[in-house]
């Protein structure tokens, strides 16, 4: 039977180990030094304190210890590859003032006609600065129309019924490059060229505007620089 403890500061209280008793004796006793009372106490509360985490304490594991490093990847940069037979007709174009706006457009429309209709895209491109200058909307005064000025009365139909649209410029260039190549299939090339022209066989006038416009391409496209180059490089073999 645990005994009764009675102090004049702490009033009566059981003895044994319970906490009123356990202050009693660090406070009111003499029996413990003034040090030991310290200690005894920093004990105490360790034991109190210590075994309850502290709300703002933060525990990092060994992994989330290390931020994690992201790898940022990035798109690789995609070049357009220009195809150089397109790149010749546009600065071809562009040395005889065709318009910036549809130049690229119109050298890329060249090249894939000549290379549908086995053409020069050269003579294709120096009919196209004569007729038009490139112009897809152009309209002359003989019911010829667009870039490669397709003549409507004589094409018109076969345009319609087809459904191009001489406006546009793929779909003209590509018309105007087909009928080409059925007259220089039928006449040759130059021939063709002025069958192109409107060139009507045994008629003075026809006869004389389709060589002048033959005249026209030829110095357009160089003619004169290809055979001098062409002379020099047989003389050399």
């Amino acid at each position: 039977m645990q005994g009764i403890a009675f102090c004049r500061r702490c009033r009566g209280m059981r003895v044994g180990w319970n906490g009123r008793y356990f202050i009693h004796c660090l406070f009111c006793k003499e029996w413990i030094s003034t040090s030991s009372k310290l200690l005894i106490l920093t004990v105490f509360l360790a034991v109190i304190v210590l075994p309850f985490p502290t709300p703002s304490a933060i525990v990092f594991s060994d992994t989330a210890a290390v931020p994690a490093v992201v790898e940022a990847s990035f798109p690789a940069r995609i070049v357009p590859v220009i195809d150089p037979a397109v790149h010749a007709v546009e600065t071809f174009l562009r040395s005889y003032g065709v318009d910036e706006a549809n130049r690229g457009r119109v050298a890329e429309s060249i090249v894939n006609a000549a290379r549908k209709y086995d053409l020069e895209p050269r003579l294709i491109a120096s009919i196209v600065i004569i007729e038009s200058r490139a112009n897809p909307f152009a309209i002359s005064g003989s019911d010829a129309i667009g870039i490669m000025q397709i003549h409507l009365p004589t094409w018109g139909q076969t345009a319609e019924r087809q459904g191009v649209n001489l406006f546009k410029i793929e779909d003209n260039i590509d018309f105007g490059a087909h009928i080409l190549k059925d007259y220089v299939r039928q006449a040759g090339l130059w021939d063709g060229v002025k069958r192109y022209k409107g060139w009507v066989p045994e008629d003075a006038e026809s006869e004389q505007s389709a060589l002048d416009y033959v005249s026209k391409v030829q110095h357009i496209y160089g003619i004169r620089e290809i055979v001098a180059s062409t002379t020099a490089a047989n003389l050399l073999q």
